[in-house]
């Protein structure tokens, strides 16, 4: 039998304010945790989180119902990544984070790095708001044209035996039978779906999916 998936969402701090997307986008029925100053976005939403986890360097400690876990400012690791080990302890195998890409490159990039550490815990992970949407792949995905643009990265290794199916640049316009991405290539971004949706598959390594509006 399958692992039950148990749904969590993160909603990070990055100076992102479409509110609307998040009330549009949020699974109200998941765990939700706001890592620091997202809980600000979360009220503005109109949506009580059912825990914080901060060490409230960006905002201050809310008069709030709800479970709260405390760092030091001075700690080892990010709100973001904190509040994605709190939800592994807690058993969550598939979590959404929301507004974890911002202004500061090394912030983003951190965030981005959480994917890795979730892959390894066998949890799925996804960041998304909406400019971006950021996850891996490991064997194979298929998805709609929710976002205008997607580029594929070899993240972390290289990857062995990419196909692309349903898009407008595929292995065969390079007269490939599949693609092999290495970590310093670049050819493979700024594609687009030209069917209903786009399978990507590959033999070996891992992928970064970025799917992207201007």
């Amino acid at each position: 039998m399958a692992d039950e998936i148990k749904k969590c969402t993160i909603v990070s701090g990055a100076p992102n304010d479409n509110i609307e997307f998040l009330k549009n986008h949020i699974n109200r029925n998941s765990f939700i945790i706001a890592a620091d100053s997202g809980y600000e976005k979360l009220l503005k939403a109109c949506i009580t989180p059912d825990a914080i986890v901060a060490d409230f360097d960006s905002s201050n400690k809310p008069d709030i119902d709800c479970e709260i876990i405390t760092f030091p400012i001075e700690k080892a690791f990010s709100d973001t990544f904190n509040s994605i080990r709190y939800a592994k302890e807690k058993g969550f195998n598939d979590i959404t984070v929301f507004f974890a890409i911002g202004n500061r490159f090394d912030h983003s990039y951190s965030n981005v790095l959480c994917l890795d550490y979730c892959r390894k815990n066998k949890i799925n992970c996804t960041i998304v708001d909406d400019k971006n949407r950021i996850s891996l792949i490991t064997d194979k995905k298929i998805f709609k044209k929710e976002y205008n643009f997607f580029s594929l990265f070899a993240f972390l290794e290289p990857c062995k035996g990419v196909k692309i199916k349903g898009a407008h640049y595929s292995e065969k316009f390079f007269n490939l039978e599949s693609l092999d991405i290495g970590v310093s290539d670049q050819f493979a971004q700024s594609n687009h779906i030209e069917d209903d949706e786009c399978e990507i598959s590959l033999e070996k390594g891992t992928l970064l999916l970025i799917e992207s509006n201007d």
